[in-house]
Order: C-alpha cells, then structure tokens, then sequence
C-alpha cells in the first residue's frame, strides 16, 4: 500500500493555503498565460469603446427631497432624453443623477456628450425639466400659498394701521380729540415696521420658491470615457478568476489521471 510523507499529506476536507500557492507555481505559466490574454483583450475592447465629453454640476437645496428627484430620473432612457434634451438629444449620451455621500441637500450631475458645446444647454434643459416636474410644482404652490396667506395678513395689518393713521390725524385737526394718549409717531413707526417685515418676507419667499440653482459646470477639456477605469479593473479580477479556475481544473484532472493509473 502506497504512502505519503506526513508533509505531503493534504487534508481531505479543506485546501489549505500551501496546496493553493503550490498548484500556482506548478502551473504559472497556464495560468499568468490565461490571465495575460484575457486581460490584454479586455483591455483592447474597452480602449476602443467610443470617448465623451464629461460634464459635472450641483443642485443645492432643491424645493422637494433629492432622493424623489434621483429617483425619477432612475432609468433615463432614449425616450427620456428626447423628452428632456430638446435641442441636442442625440448628443447625449449618459445623464447620471446621484446624492454625494454625507449630504441630503445635493444633487451630483454628470453628463457625458459627444459635443462640448451641448452640455451647458442640457444641464439648462434638464433643470427646466426638474422645475416643471408634477412633484415639484405641487411643492412650489403650496409655498407659494403659505407666503401668500402671510403676506395677506401683514398687508391687512398695514392698511388697518394707515387708516387708523388717517382717522386720528383727521380728528385732531378737528379738534375733535386730544392726542393725549396717542403719538402719531407710533402709529407711522409701526407702519414702517410692517412695511420692512412685508418686504423681508417677500424676498424669503423669493429665496425659498428660487432655490435649488444649478451651480457651476466643469467639462472636460478632452473626451474620455469615465468607466474604461472601472471595466479594466472588473476585467481583472474575472481574468484572475478564470486563469485559477482554469489551473485548478487542469490539477483536477492530472490527479484523476494519476488515481486511474494507480
């Protein structure tokens, strides 16, 4: 009956890491020879795949949650862009919409054009199209209408005040009451007071409806293509993958060769 060494044994039940590096050295030409041909023609396939333009901006604090605005825009496909893209959508060829790590008030968008000069007119048409949207104009109205509804009763008060203003002025030029117990000097700073708070919450509104600006656009200066980096780094590990699959079945099978002969 045949036996090992004790050193050469290999338990049954696991590969331990040994028997691993050992069947790679065996066979290192099998598999850096796989590994090297899968990778060199994944890599030949993506440097051919087609180059954009690349560009990239911000919408801060949008009137409803960025995550119902990424969420919409989840699957842009061509019948999207020619929805939204109306003047180029042909050049566009990728619209990317994602919220940045630790922020919820930001929205990242990328576009990748065959043309430069489309971009700044499709980030224009795309957030022409986020402001017209269903969810968004709902949201606008119904500020609107908390500003309106404030607005109102400060104009109320205001005109209240100057009539009142008006009446007592009138009475005193009369003669008809004292003013004793009444400054006029009150009654117009009040006035005054409304007319500041009126116009500062005119502006917040203003400031709260126009929010949600898109901020600056970089583009890059030449076309590139942003997931060849991505590709060739996938394309890696599956022809790692493959050239140690391909190894250890080629062990596999020497050993059952060797059982038979025995």
């Amino acid at each position: 009956m045949n036996s090992k060494p004790e050193s050469e044994i290999i338990p049954e039940e696991e590969i331990n890491l040994y028997y691993f590096l050992k069947v790679l050295v065996k066979r290192k030409k099998v598999f850096i020879g796989i590994f090297l041909i899968l990778f060199a023609i994944a890599t030949a396939i993506n440097l051919l795949q087609p180059r954009y333009y690349r560009g990239e901006s911000d919408i801060i604090n949008p009137v409803i949650p960025p995550q119902t605005i990424v969420n919409l825009f989840r699957d842009f496909d061509d019948a999207k862009k020619v929805d939204v893209f109306t003047n180029t959508p042909g050049a566009i060829k990728s619209v990317l919409l994602t919220i940045p790590k630790n922020t919820t008030d930001r929205i990242n968008i990328v576009l990748e054009s065959d043309a430069a000069d489309a971009i700044p007119q499709a980030f224009q048409n795309l957030v022409h199209y986020i402001y017209n949207l269903r969810e968004y104009r709902e949201e606008i109205e119904i500020i609107n209408k908390k500003f309106d509804l404030q607005l109102e009763g400060l104009f109320e008060a205001k005109k209240a005040n100057l009539i009142f203003f008006g009446q007592i002025t009138d009475l005193m030029k009369k003669g008809k009451i004292s003013c004793i117990g009444i400054n006029p000097a009150d009654v117009t700073k009040k006035n005054a007071d409304l007319s500041v708070e009126i116009m500062n919450l005119q502006r917040e509104k203003v400031k709260t409806i126009t929010r949600g600006s898109l901020g600056p656009i970089s583009i890059t200066r030449q076309p590139s293509n942003s997931t060849i980096k991505q590709n060739l780094i996938y394309s890696g590990i599956v022809s790692l993958i493959t050239g140690i699959f391909v190894v250890f079945i080629l062990e596999y099978i020497d050993r059952m060769k060797a059982s038979g002969r025995e």
